[in-house]
């Protein structure tokens, strides 16, 4: 374990106009009894005066206190942005409008030993309201997982557990404590366009890749919900939301080795997200699903067509990292839209000139796609290579 950081955990906040709750969230970490900290606040691009609240407790507080200004982008891009500038070497997300017990964090911290993950319960209430709290809890029992059966046992209800609307470990971020170096990678590859739901889409992958998890029963965190809280109403918005975060989490399930027990609870998440909608039917929305079924992971491929199938394709695999896209072909290879500039643009004739496992035809019309495979196995390229999509 290493013990050089300056500040042992990290707690970042992101926090867009939030201006009437931010300052009893952050009063609720300033008097934390572990210490060893540092509040890392995200000023998403606030319209109100919450980016100078930020700014008065920095003044305060100096050095515990680190405050990042930026434009609105989400809360995806916030956090992200707040774990480039953290030093901790454990961290905890918190949102601007909730707040944590004094000794939420020493009581995860306690708990993580050499685990990955600490998955706490949370503490649900409504702002400005009598009723009481509702605690809820994740669905499998407290209890450390570490040996491969025990995490496929976790793997098997995690997202599903006795009932569609139970996690077997709840999918928010803000009530679990990460390792800072491996949490980074995940919130980097996100598709920052799912905005309901991303956490399940760091979660959940976070998870697959833990040597160790630790769920509790604790509920020190207590997430607000406010009446005036806007809803999505665009339904347009919420399936292209959906087709994002179905194609992001298939990705990651259909690569992983417990891919059987996953991919039924992953269509039981959506249908909870969209009820009663078959998953599959979310990519339509989100233009076309690479054909990961065909493509082995990690495999080098030469992608043919720049029209919309091919830069949906190409979007698809930038985000997930599934496969190393050599060169990207086409009549006219100057459309590319590659804006890492890593993928080169080629006119069909020079595929042969670059080392592939598959050419993947980006075509949409499937007639066109049969005769670009008639050309390319006139010019040496062998079938069994030659990748068309089932759309």
């Amino acid at each position: 374990m290493r013990h050089d950081c300056v500040h042992k955990v990290s707690i970042i906040v992101p926090a867009y106009n939030a201006e009437p709750y931010i300052r009893n969230c952050l009063s609720s970490l300033l008097c934390q009894t572990y210490k060893k900290i540092e509040i890392i606040l995200i000023d998403d691009g606030s319209t109100d005066a919450t980016g100078h609240i930020c700014d008065t407790y920095q003044q305060v507080h100096g050095s515990l206190i680190k405050v990042v200004h930026c434009r609105h982008c989400g809360v995806s891009y916030a956090r992200l942005s707040g774990l480039q500038k953290a030093a901790g070497e454990y961290v905890v997300f918190v949102d601007a409008d909730d707040w944590i017990e004094r000794d939420y964090i020493q009581s995860m911290l306690s708990c993580m030993e050499e685990a990955d993950i600490v998955a706490a319960g949370i503490s649900r209430e409504v702002l400005n309201e009598k009723e009481s709290a509702v605690f809820e809890y994740n669905g499998i029992s407290p209890g450390r997982f570490k040996m491969d059966f025990q995490r496929e046992e976790l793997y098997g209800k995690m997202l599903y557990c006795k009932a569609p609307y139970q996690f077997g470990v709840l999918p928010y971020m803000c009530n679990k404590m990460f390792r800072r170096d491996r949490i980074q990678p995940f919130l980097e590859r996100t598709d920052k366009r799912i905005f309901d739901g991303e956490d399940a889409a760091v979660v959940y992958p976070y998870l697959l890749e833990s040597r160790e998890i630790v769920l509790t029963d604790e509920c020190k965190y207590h997430y607000v919900n406010h009446r005036d809280s806007a809803s999505l109403k665009d339904s347009q918005k919420a399936y292209f939301n959906a087709a994002c975060l179905y194609q992001e989490l298939y990705v990651c399930f259909t690569g992983s080795e417990y891919r059987a027990i996953l991919l039924t609870q992953l269509d039981h998440y959506m249908r909870r997200l969209i009820w009663k909608k078959n998953p599959a039917e979310y990519l339509r929305v989100n233009s076309f699903l690479f054909p990961y079924e065909k493509v082995r992971q990690g495999s080098k491929i030469v992608l043919y067509g720049m029209g919309k199938v091919g830069e949906a394709f190409y979007q698809q695999i930038r985000q997930t990292g599934y496969c190393v896209i050599a060169a990207w072909a086409d009549r006219n290879p100057g459309l590319a839209f590659d804006i890492s500039g890593a993928v080169p643009g080629i006119f069909p004739d020079e595929i042969k000139k670059y080392s592939f496992d598959y050419v993947v035809i980006a075509i949409e019309n499937k007639g066109v796609s049969y005769k670009i495979t008639e050309k390319l196995c006139f010019m040496g390229i062998a079938r069994e290579k030659i990748i068309i999509s089932d759309f």
